[in-house]
């Protein structure tokens, strides 16, 4: 069992871009920041479901499961890498109207 990990929240610009944003997610970006954070054990894509009175503000979620209980420590290794330009980002990512959203979380059993 993974000792924490993170969530990243995100959506492309548009419906037009959504292939475009896929290929750079899968092919680019979570390459970059399991790089970044060595502790990365998996990571895993998923499409937010469209079910009836459950309205998504966000498309897809990204679940990286580290093995580590630094958690404080790899969010610095991952702002480091995104300021001094080892993660790239792209503009088919809504950054604007729908920014992505990180929510880092501890394992409560060991």
């Amino acid at each position: 069992m993974a000792k924490s990990m993170f969530m990243a929240w995100a959506s492309p610009v548009d419906d037009e871009s959504e292939a475009e944003f896929n290929a750079w997610y899968d092919g680019t970006h979570v390459p970059q920041v399991r790089a970044a954070i060595p502790a990365i054990t998996a990571a895993h894509r998923y499409r937010v479901a469209d079910l009836p009175g459950a309205p998504a503000t966000h498309r897809y979620v990204a679940v990286y499961e580290m093995d580590t209980d630094d958690v404080a420590g790899a969010m610095a290794a991952l702002v480091a890498a995104s300021t001094d330009g080892r993660i790239e980002m792209t503009t088919t990512m809504d950054l604007a109207n729908n920014p992505p959203v990180l929510q880092w979380c501890q394992a409560v059993t060991p």
